[in-house]
């Protein structure tokens, strides 16, 4: 069902969210890509083994890894890190913008708004003339309510709509040109670098996108993976490259069904340590140190990662914390990743 949205009326907006917060608690197990707790035993286990350390189970999704006299407990992509507070600031993103343009690194251009404050954000889609991206503002990771190639009218009500089920406070941002890189650093010192692309079908000439998606998630379901969510993000990509939900792609051709990256899987994601230039990794080490982040994921967007963002006219996306281990292994190229827990358990156990 897709919901047609007046221009005014504050009361049916809060009913319409209360409609899609109901949809949202059905179904957004399913959406959310997952990782088996079997991977992130089997990771932790070889790094252990590759640092000399023992690796005990403790039940629940926890482990102890030894070496000696020293100890440090995991849990999937949690380690014992980044503090509670630098975990808090780090996903507020208003925050994270503010703080790192003030420290001369390129930042989308942004404005904050919420339900009851659309006009800012129409104002602002205006001004930009261009796309935008409307996320919630704080506390979600992975994706979630994040709606890209955004115009201005009826498209930007639909997103921040969407948005506001994971978070009243909204942003809308400038969508910036470019290929999503994460880049991975421990205390500063890089560790790895990965290029992530929004998820593809391949169409057959006889199936509509819609049916390729649902294949596509079959087979992700498989493997134990969540599925790619046909949500406002999705029909925005397909509506931008002219298609819809019900376009049957010509056999061998590509399409991207979503504009946010997260939602990819191992085709999508490739290991690109060398196309990382000097001024780039200094970029995204300056990035962590301003958050005060010890493990992070910088997300930048750049059309040519071998040049800084000023040069590229990229900019800094996001500052994760916690960040997601899981993209360095699940590559396409996997002979040339990088096995990133070895450099954190040894970090940890020192």
């Amino acid at each position: 069902m897709r919901l047609a949205f007046p221009r005014s009326g504050d009361r049916w907006l809060r009913a319409a969210r209360r409609v899609l917060v109901l949809r949202q608690q059905l179904s957004r197990q399913a959406q959310r890509p997952t990782v088996g707790g079997e991977f992130w035993t089997k990771m932790w286990r070889e790094a252990a083994a590759e640092v000399g350390a023992e690796f005990v189970d403790l039940g629940e999704g926890f482990s102890e890894i030894r070496r000696g006299e020293q100890r440090t407990r995991v849990r999937g992509k949690n380690v014992m890190l980044d503090d509670p507070v630098t975990l808090r600031l780090a996903g507020n993103r208003m925050v994270v913008h503010r703080l790192l343009a003030d420290a001369g690194l390129p930042t989308p251009a942004f404005a904050a708004f919420d339900l009851g404050s659309l006009g800012t954000a129409q104002d602002f889609a205006h001004r930009q003339g261009g796309l935008c991206v409307v996320k919630p503002a704080r506390g979600t990771g992975g994706g979630d309510g994040v709606t890209t190639h955004v115009g201005a009218g009826a498209e930007l009500r639909r997103a921040a709509l969407h948005a506001s089920i994971f978070c009243p406070a909204l942003v809308v941002e400038e969508q910036v040109p470019g290929d999503v890189y994460r880049l991975l650093y421990l205390k500063g010192r890089f560790l790895d670098a990965v290029r992530r692309r929004p998820p593809i079908v391949v169409g057959d000439g006889r199936s509509t996108l819609r049916s390729l998606i649902d294949t596509e998630n079959r087979r992700r379901a498989q493997r134990g993976v969540g599925g790619i969510a046909i949500d406002p993000d999705s029909r925005a990509a397909l509506a931008r490259a002219g298609h819809s939900l019900r376009s049957v792609p010509r056999t061998g051709t590509r399409v991207s069904v979503k504009g946010v990256s997260n939602a990819g899987s191992e085709l999508e994601s490739e290991s690109v340590c060398e196309e990382i230039g000097k001024d780039l990794r200094t970029e995204g080490a300056r990035a962590a140190q301003v958050l005060g982040v010890q493990l992070a994921g910088v997300d930048v967007i750049t059309p040519d990662p071998s040049l800084g963002l000023r040069e590229s006219g990229g900019s800094v996306n996001e500052v994760n914390t916690t960040p997601g281990l899981q993209w360095h292994y699940h590559v396409r190229n996997p002979e040339q990743g990088v096995p990133v827990a070895v450099p954190i358990l040894e970090e940890l156990l020192s």
